[in-house]
């Protein structure tokens, strides 16, 4: 399972990692901008459409979008995406990333360290 999926799925409680990746299939196929959430609930598969709980939990999603920057909220209930699919929009971040873990100092390894053991003394030959 794809950890940025599972971790999306921490953020809407209710919902599992396969109803994640359909939701996120739905917001990808949109292309109008912007869109509502029931935009978003008509492309989704009559499994998730159906249940009430994950109809509810695909807002508290889209708000998880939100904070991490994929979708902006230009009113109260709309939605935009700043890229076209998340991958898009993480692949961007991922390389920023990487240009900054290459500028860091490198530290050296720690010199020889050495860990003893320490060993029981047997009471009963002490006594």
């Amino acid at each position: 399972m794809n950890p940025i999926i599972m971790m999306l799925s921490w953020r809407a409680k209710k919902l599992k990692a396969g109803d994640v990746e359909k939701i996120l299939s739905a917001i990808a196929s949109i292309s109008e901008e912007p869109f509502t959430l029931t935009d978003v609930i008509k492309r989704l598969p009559d499994d998730v459409k159906i249940d009430r709980n994950k109809r509810r939990r695909v807002g508290n999603l889209l708000q998880a979008l939100v904070s991490i920057g994929y979708l902006s909220k230009p009113s109260e209930r709309k939605w935009v995406k700043n890229a076209p699919t998340l991958s898009h929009f993480l692949s961007q971040h991922l390389l920023e990333l990487s240009s900054i873990e290459m500028l860091s100092p490198r530290l050296p390894p720690a010199g020889g360290r050495v860990i003893g053991r320490r060993q029981k003394l047997d009471q009963t030959s002490s006594a």
